[in-house]
């Protein structure tokens, strides 16, 4: 390469170094990782009420979530094709070797998280836990990810599954029990890489949500007890299933 190549090259490179510089920081992400029927809607109204994001195209309420859902549609939708692209639902779960040899396009994942990012916000999904192996490197290179762990007994969360689907008692626990193996696998690993990582047990949140609040205001800059009075008279034992 000659002088002037170099020249060029060199200033391609410093101008790229200056878009960089010149980049705004991450935004900030809550990723909330659940079973189904274990809290995870509850967990993500309480953040909805502190001020995070959780999408403009939400699940609509209904009979078992009548508060809402707080579930980004097009996030749900995106994971239901991952799910279809190995041949499973959400109600056959595939192995994690099986997820990982996808091909679904990373194409649609970027333009959806690009389009869906906001400063503050947050996706929820319980299938997530079955794709997150696919979910992981686009979210960390677009956000600060707090991971949001929701935890509540397998037997608990199979009873409530059961009773909204009509299912019986021992298939709903054989579906929950990939997914608890898969929530279980992905908190130690993240808790290896160091990552950010908040833990939710759903009774305890019914009975002391202060402790979460507290978390996650601490992580968006606002006072401890910030919006209390609205979470509690949100969060109600009443709508408990199971």
């Amino acid at each position: 390469m000659g002088i002037i190549g170099n020249l060029q090259f060199d200033w391609i490179i410093n101008l790229l170094r200056g878009k960089e510089k010149k980049n705004p920081q991450k935004s900030k992400l809550f990723l909330v990782l659940s079973l189904h029927r274990s809290g995870s809607s509850a967990t993500a109204g309480v953040l909805h009420h502190l001020g995070v994001h959780m999408g403009d195209n939400l699940l609509d309420a209904d009979y078992s979530n009548p508060k809402g859902h707080f579930e980004n549609l097009d996030f749900l939708k995106i994971n239901e094709k991952i799910l279809a692209s190995v041949g499973a639902k959400w109600s056959a779960p595939p192995l994690r070797e099986t997820i990982i040899s996808s091909n679904f396009s990373k194409c649609e994942i970027r333009s959806f998280l690009l389009n869906q990012k906001k400063p503050i916000w947050g996706l929820k999904d319980p299938r997530t836990v079955l794709t997150f192996d696919i979910w992981k490197s686009h979210l960390e290179d677009i956000a600060d990810v707090t991971y949001v762990f929701v935890w509540r007994s397998l037997e608990e969360s199979a009873q409530s599954l059961a009773n909204r689907h009509k299912y019986d008692l021992i298939a709903a626990r054989e579906i929950l029990a990939a997914y608890f193996e898969n929530l279980m696998y992905f908190r130690e690993k993240l808790e290896k890489e160091n990552r950010d990582i908040i833990d939710v047990q759903f009774n305890n949140l019914l009975d002391r949500p202060e402790d979460f609040i507290k978390e996650i205001n601490l992580r968006i800059n606002q006072p401890s007890d910030h919006n209390l009075d609205v979470i509690k008279k949100f969060l109600d034992k009443r709508l408990k299933h199971f």
